[in-house]
């Protein structure tokens, strides 16, 4: 995955799949990479007070094979991920794999393992700069006896930060159906809605013969980036205060996404609400405002309070609810945000965010005239792409051959467009539509007077 992803195409050719399985599968991969490691990391701990995982000698030249592993496992998850039926996923097929080198040696680590209010000192977890040796020391038995959250979990979850983190960026998303999370977001409790759903589905006398009936019962009505998406938007007013890491050390980044709203989210008396640039103390709550300020209200928050460098960032159609203007502007942000560090991975229907995208492109040659034109224009060397780090994926269909019967089927799948620094990408499915159209007025225009 490139620093930038763009994802364009038509309606209903695979996009929103292609992007929820992105990011389920990056939600996942810790649980799933706990589950393969437990036998592995359960067998290493044996009678004995300090354990030693050599990390070079247990992944070395295998990173790749776990990663096939767990997409394996990960297709089991599909259903859940997409609250969805188990059918829908029966041919499918996830082989996830990494595009650099995997460093075992670089950073340090060190974890403690602790025990209640107290902070009782159980187990210590250690591994020093430039060294592929993992050291667990047990100071007390009890962590061991644990049937949940025990030292195997512990042990597995630094195995993921050392070795596969750098592969498997921390993920955020905001999903299409943002603007709705906005508005409702007090009422969409998703699990209590859930609770209440299984509560009132179960015999009230097979309930009180055994109550764990009710978590059996739990299932998900919504796909895992709207739940996740409208579980953050819920917790805005306690999130407030804080501020992450990539808004410390680029605040230009909060000024630039301000100016895209035209003013500022705040929480006030424990209320959210929107506060329009020069129009005094007059506030709006999100009922009030406008699509455009409901839309980038889980954007806003998650640059200003989460943010770090490292993350992917995934958004839905950024273009909801956004004037051309804004469009372009928001364009412009996202740049800054991946030469910032954010992995950014887009799907789009809009023209007018992949040809900002373009001038960005163009203007990174940095000839003579480029600079010429970057200046008169205002853009600022942050803004500026390089192509190198930019992919951009054409939704369509391809002919595969059918086994033992000679027939070719059409699957949909991603076509990699052409990136030219001089002249940015080459996105067909919008100029095929804008030629046609163009045709037509023409034809309007000036077939009178043929």
């Amino acid at each position: 995955m490139a620093e930038l992803t763009l994802i364009c195409g038509e309606n209903n050719t695979g996009k929103t799949y292609a992007t929820y399985a992105v990011y389920g599968f990056l939600r996942s991969w810790r649980q799933i990479l706990r589950f393969l490691l437990e036998h592995e990391i359960d067998t290493l701990l044996k009678d004995a007070s300090q354990y030693r995982i050599d990390l070079a000698a247990m992944f070395d030249g295998k990173v790749d094979d776990y990663l096939a592993r767990m997409g394996k496992e990960y297709v089991g998850v599909l259903p859940r991920a997409f609250a969805t039926e188990s059918n829908v996923f029966e041919h499918t097929v996830c082989a996830p794999r990494t595009c650099q080198t995997t460093d075992f040696l670089t950073q340090p680590y060190q974890r403690r393992v602790q025990a209640g209010p107290s902070g009782k000192v159980l187990a210590t977890l250690n591994k020093e700069a430039d060294s592929a040796v993992l050291e667990v020391l047990v100071a007390d038995a009890e962590v061991l006896q644990r049937p949940f959250g025990g030292l195997t979990d512990f042990i597995a979850d630094a195995i993921a930060d050392i070795v596969f983190a750098q592969h498997l960026p921390r993920v955020h998303i905001a999903s299409a159906e943002r603007t709705g999370a906005a508005i409702f977001r007090k009422e969409l409790d998703m699990a209590r809605t859930r609770m209440i759903k299984a509560i009132n589905e179960i015999d009230s006398r097979e309930l009180k013969r055994n109550p764990f009936k009710i978590l059996q019962q739990i299932d998900a009505d919504y796909a895992w980036p709207v739940e996740d998406n409208v579980d953050f938007v819920r917790q805005l007013e306690d999130i407030d205060k804080r501020t992450g890491e990539l808004a410390a050390a680029h605040a230009d980044l909060l000024e630039d996404f301000d100016a895209i709203i035209g003013g500022s989210y705040k929480v006030v008396k424990q209320q959210l609400v929107f506060q329009a640039k020069g129009a005094g103390k007059q506030r709006f709550t999100m009922n009030e405002a406008s699509s455009c300020i409901r839309a980038l209200l889980d954007v806003g928050f998650y640059l200003r309070c989460r943010a770090r460098a490292g993350d992917l960032f995934i958004i839905d159609e950024p273009e909801l609810n956004l004037h051309p203007k804004n469009q372009r502007a928001f364009a412009r942000l996202v740049a800054r945000m991946v030469n910032a560090g954010i992995k950014v991975f887009i799907t789009t229907h809009s023209d007018y965010l992949v040809k900002e995208i373009n001038t960005l492109i163009m203007l990174n040659q940095g000839t003579v005239h480029t600079r010429s034109v970057q200046l008169q224009h205002g853009y600022a060397d942050a803004e500026l792409l390089d192509p190198a780090k930019v992919r951009l994926y054409m939704t369509g269909m391809a002919t595969k051959p059918t086994a033992g019967t000679g027939r070719r089927g059409k699957i949909r799948t991603l076509k990699l467009a052409k990136i030219y620094p001089d002249r940015g990408i080459e996105v067909e499915t919008f100029d095929d539509t804008i030629e046609i159209m163009n045709t037509i007025q023409g034809e309007i225009l000036y077939g009178g007077d043929l």
